[in-house]
């Protein structure tokens, strides 16, 4: 006598490695045989993706068809469209005008969630684990808030037990600081990102920054410039590191200019490879460059665009370097087409948030 599961057993770990196995060969019929390119599945859940140009209805109906020719029920409530918007994974996508939705009911959930934690000194890796799946879940739609999550799941991490307690340290409240601030002023709408990245000076964007004199930014026609402050000035202060000087006026093209990236990736070049790192993972093991980094990230969510950097060594940036340095000669004869007045830096308390 034999026995076998007719059902794939609840908390099981082999359970959704065999369902997805299944929805994956499903993909792959409606792919192979019946040409429907765009399928989409998360276990489960599928999403059809058709071109406007189609019978969305025809492609519909033959998802259907596939579904019932090998026996699989679909729960009628759940199957939706053909339509522009419809709600996936609990995101509302609307295709009509490129827009991604968090549902009103579940972003107040997380901003509830949120601030209980700002005054607790700490909590158990359960608790901080959960707190980390309405965060991710969050960043489906804010893509730039996928790095203030990072120290909170290495702070989860660092006990084993789920009913450990972690400390909430300084750099983890401000993190969630950031990201309640950010929620409370959100409407839960994120245009789509594009795919391509764009190379900050095909975008006509340069900044730059020099050691001992400031920094300056031009973007298509305007420009702003400004001298690093006298207790910047002293080598023995981690402020004054390249990282952190070179980020600054980055910061700034965003505070000025973000509001017309929206949905672009953004790729600066920067000569500094600690720079590099720091825009690419959205981090830093300096306060003071987190404070730059956190005002730039709430650019980039506010604004809905993603920035990249990429290092290049003795990189051309004639403009800007001539900026920074305070030679107007040389930059009026870089760019001649150049607004005959600045832009107005924003004070420094306004370029970080701590």
């Amino acid at each position: 006598m034999y026995y076998f599961y007719t059902r794939l057993a609840f908390g099981c770990r082999s359970s959704p490695k065999i369902f997805d196995t299944l929805s994956v060969a499903i993909c792959w019929i409606l792919q192979n045989n019946y040409g429907l390119r765009h399928v989409l599945h998360l276990l489960d859940d599928f999403l059809l993706i058709n071109n406007p140009y189609v019978d969305a209805t025809r492609n519909m109906n033959t998802m259907l068809y596939v579904f019932n020719s090998l026996k699989i029920p679909l729960s009628a409530h759940k199957t939706v469209g053909p339509s522009t918007s419809l709600e996936y994974l609990g995101i509302i996508l609307d295709s009509m005008h490129m827009i991604a939705k968090l549902p009103d009911e579940k972003l107040v959930r997380i901003k509830d969630i949120l601030y209980s934690y700002l005054n607790r000194r700490s909590c158990t890796k359960r608790e901080m684990l959960s707190l980390l799946g309405h965060l991710n879940y969050a960043c489906k739609v804010i893509i730039p808030g996928r790095s203030f999550v990072s120290y909170l799941l290495t702070l989860a991490h660092s006990v084993k037990e789920l009913y450990h307690h972690v400390t909430i340290t300084k750099g983890c409240r401000d993190d969630m600081a950031m990201w309640f601030k950010f929620l409370s002023q959100w409407n839960g709408i994120s245009f789509f990102i594009s795919d391509n990245v764009i190379n900050a000076s095909d975008f006509h964007l340069f900044t730059d920054a020099s050691s001992t004199i400031g920094y300056g930014g031009y973007f298509r026609k305007r420009w702003f410039q400004g001298s690093w402050p006298d207790d910047f000035i002293r080598p023995d202060e981690e402020s004054f590191s390249m990282a952190y000087l070179e980020l600054y006026p980055i910061v700034i093209s965003a505070i000025l200019w973000g509001h017309e990236w929206s949905t672009k990736r953004i790729l600066f070049h920067c000569d500094n490879m600690s720079s590099v790192y720091i825009i690419n993972k959205g981090r830093s093991k300096c306060n003071v460059i987190m404070n730059l980094v956190r005002r730039l990230t709430w650019c980039a969510a506010k604004f809905n665009f993603v920035v990249h950097a990429v290092h290049v060594p003795g990189k051309e940036n004639n403009i800007a370097d001539a900026l920074s340095r305070y030679q107007m000669k040389r930059f009026r004869q870089l760019a001649p087409e150049a607004s005959p007045n600045p832009c107005t830096c924003p004070p420094h308390s306004e370029n970080c948030v701590s």
